[in-house]
């Protein structure tokens, strides 16, 4: 029986338990590739010449070194630039260059704050640097090369201040680091830079409008992906994205899609002004667990409160009344409530609040002289209600009563 009992627990954990995807182990810099540490001793512009790669000139200036290699049958060297080894050169297409695998070797210094400081590069080369004069190449988007930087590094642009394109350790490191900048758009995404360069209207969009925090961006890691927040503004506007590109559809951003409850959009793909599918009529009643489970995901709606899910209660609640505090809440029905669970009370109310408004006098007492003929019968119906002001021996001690429960002097 206590063997069953375990099964069971450990088949609803199982079921209730969210997918946990393990990350791969980083693969090593591959066997082919080029060591530049090999080649420390020789010039870079001796390979590197500009807008080339090496080799591409019937394998110069790679056979000054490695001339018994060509003129052997083709081997491991091969391997460096070739897809695969052919003894035919025809059947040996070139890898891509530059790599683009996950290792970034011999990475460049490169700092968009610097760059973007109009008042510095316009005292160091006379224009001011947008992000069109590196990022575009004939009408194009392309990533910049080293012809881009030769317009400002050339030697005869005398950049002062500024490494020339011969100092290359002036950009690059000796080294080699995971690329990180290829992983921003990863998995099923898809996403052109040519047809966000202008809206339907034909109004330029401009690169800080999603790119916020680029201007500021020390290095590559500093320049972060832009948010999802960011897309919502233009393609929830009918003036700006046509209604076939909305957040709501995915094909819009992913290749695929699954048909199921869970592939609705998150909120941070809808407007501010869109309520998330579960906030229905009865949520509002009801949010107390899912606020307590998850109270980041509040915050990221409502701005009144900071995520902490040990203050979330108190932080919604300070700015926003309960749904059953209508207009008579205060006057019929919050005695019986607080009679009931004075706990719920004190979610949101410390004990000085009820202490000061019970100390003034109660809209039931009527005007100051004439509660003292009318208060009787309310007594004798709810005597607990007088108790809620008055100690027990109010009645006697006003002089009003000599003996408790007795009618008041002069009466019969």
């Amino acid at each position: 029986m206590g063997g069953a009992r375990v099964l069971v627990v450990a088949i609803v954990v199982c079921g209730c338990a969210q997918p946990h995807a393990v990350d791969a182990p980083v693969p090593p810099i591959e066997a082919s590739r080029l060591s530049h540490a090999q080649h420390a001793q020789i010039a870079c512009a001796a390979c590197h010449t500009m807008g080339e790669r090496p080799g591409s000139r019937e394998h110069a200036p790679c056979d000054t070194c490695h001339r018994q290699a060509f003129v052997s049958p083709p081997g491991p060297l091969c391997e460096v630039c070739h897809v695969e080894v052919t003894t035919s050169p025809l059947d040996a297409p070139l890898k891509k260059y530059p790599v683009e695998d996950l290792w970034q070797t011999e990475p460049s210094l490169f700092s968009h704050r610097v760059h973007l400081d109009r008042g510095r590069i316009e005292q160091r080369v006379g224009f001011h640097v947008a992000c069109a004069d590196c990022h575009v190449q004939n009408g194009k988007l392309a990533r910049p090369d080293h012809a881009t930087c030769a317009r400002c590094h050339a030697r005869e642009v005398g950049l002062d201040g500024g490494p020339t394109m011969e100092a290359c350790t002036g950009c690059h490191q000796r080294t080699a680091q995971l690329r990180t900048r290829a992983r921003l758009i990863k998995g099923d995404l898809h996403f052109d830079h040519d047809h966000h360069r202008t809206d339907r209207r034909g109004t330029p969009i401009r690169c800080e409008a999603c790119h916020e925090r680029t201007a500021q961006a020390e290095g590559y890691a500093d320049h972060v992906a832009p948010r999802v927040e960011s897309c919502v503004g233009c393609h929830d506007d009918t003036d700006r994205t046509p209604a076939a590109m909305r957040m709501r559809v995915c094909e819009t951003c992913h290749a695929s899609r699954i048909e199921k409850v869970t592939s609705l959009a998150p909120r941070n793909h809808l407007p501010a002004t869109e309520k998330p599918i579960d906030h229905t009529i009865a949520f509002r009643r009801d949010h107390a667990e899912a606020a307590e489970r998850d109270a980041a995901r509040c915050a990221s709606c409502h701005a009144m409160m900071s995520g902490n899910p040990r203050d979330a209660c108190d932080e919604c609640h300070q700015s926003m009344k309960p749904a059953d505090h209508r207009l008579t809440w205060r006057e019929l029905d919050h005695g019986t409530e607080a009679a009931a669970d004075r706990s719920r009370c004190a979610r949101c109310h410390v004990i000085e609040f009820c202490t000061a408004c019970h100390m003034q006098r109660p809209r039931s007492h009527g005007y100051i002289g004439t509660f003292t003929a009318d208060h009787g019968p309310l007594a004798r119906i709810n005597v607990r209600s007088c108790l809620t002001c008055h100690q027990e021996d109010f009645c006697t001690a006003a002089g009003c009563h000599t003996v408790a429960g007795s009618s008041p002097r002069g009466r019969p």
